[in-house]
Parts: C-alpha cells; structure tokens; sequence
C-alpha cells in the first residue's frame, strides 16, 4: 500500500511541475501573431497601410511626412512661392462637367442644331438627394413618364453621400432640350451638363 500511495504523490509532483495548459495557449498565440507580423512585414507593398503593419508604420509615416513637408515649404518661401495643392476640386471639375446655362422655358425655341461637340456628351441632372429611398422614387416617377433615369452615388467631402438623379447621356444638345422640356412639364427643373467622354 505504502508503495501505491508513493507512486501516486510522484506522479502528482510531476504534473505540478508540467506548465498550465492555459501558459502554452498564450505562447501560441504570440508565435502566431509575431508570424502574422512577419509575414505582413515580408509582403508589404511601398506606401500601403493595410493591415497591422500599417497600425505600427502609421506614426513613423505621418511624422516622416510632415518633416518632409515643412522642408518643402521652406525652400518655396526662399523661392517667393506659395504652395499649390496636388488637387484643387474647383479646377479639376470644370474640366470634366460644365454647368449649362438655362434656356427660358417659356419662349418658343427654334434653334439650328449645333454640330456634336468631340468628346462631349449632355446630362440632365433632375435632383440630388441625401437617402437613396428618395432618388429612387424619383426615378420611378420618371419611369412611369417614359423617360429612363439613373442614380449615381457621390461622396462630398465634409457633407456625406449624396444620390444623384440623372437622365442621359444625350450626344446633341437638341436631344438634352428636348427632354428637358418633358421635365419641366413635370415640374422638375433640372440641371443641364456638358460632360467629357469616358467620366
């Protein structure tokens, strides 16, 4: 009996010397997550910010960036110049839509076609709206009219999404006038676009 009870007290010290199971589960996770990061580290693009590289990379960047800026600042204020964005959103939009003036709706028109401009198309925009709910029954309204619209979706910066309710795109300006006049008589006043091809 003493024997038994010997080898039992030996096998208990021996798991108690063993580590916890809960110990060797945490150590997996950390060789998993450092094999992840490596990985990450290994496959990383130039200037990409994905994935937790980028949570870690992302300070560095910013920091190395704005050192780079304020250099560049300096030399243009030596030079007498001011600082040009990289993209000004009030000169890079007249270059793909130009706003039409309105024709007077109640004067009879009788105008010579003008030829097709290259390279530009016409769009009526009939409205724009905050929820997609509301776009959408426009569109339907003028489907029920004969007249076959679609909704874009647009982001502006500071403001949020916006649905905007378009019909064409037109080739002749004539063709633009002509269901424009259908809108008005609808009481929609739309939007006349001249838009370049390909946007």
């Amino acid at each position: 009996m003493a024997r038994i009870r010997k080898s039992q007290s030996g096998q208990r010290r021996r798991k108690s010397q063993q580590t916890p199971g809960w110990l060797l589960l945490l150590f997996g996770l950390g060789i998993g997550m450092a094999a992840v990061l490596l990985v990450q580290f290994v496959m990383q693009r130039t200037d990409s910010r994905d994935g937790l590289v980028g949570l870690f990379s992302k300070a560095a960047k910013t920091a190395d960036a704005t050192s780079v800026n304020a250099a560049k600042k300096e030399k243009l204020a030596k030079a007498g110049e001011t600082a040009k964005p990289k993209f000004d959103f009030y000169t890079i939009l007249p270059e793909v839509e130009t706003v039409l003036p309105d024709k007077d709706a109640g004067k009879a028109q009788v105008s010579v076609s003008p030829k097709p401009e290259k390279g530009i198309r016409y769009v009526l925009q009939a409205a724009s709206f905050a929820s997609y709910e509301d776009a959408d029954q426009l569109k339907a309204k003028l489907a029920l009219n004969g007249l076959v619209a679609h909704i874009q979706k647009v982001s502006i910066e500071g403001k949020g999404t916006f649905h905007r309710v378009r019909l064409g795109p037109y080739n002749r300006l004539d063709e633009l006038d002509t269901v424009n006049r259908r809108l008005r008589q609808m009481n929609i006043k739309a939007l006349r676009l001249k838009v370049k091809k390909g946007t």
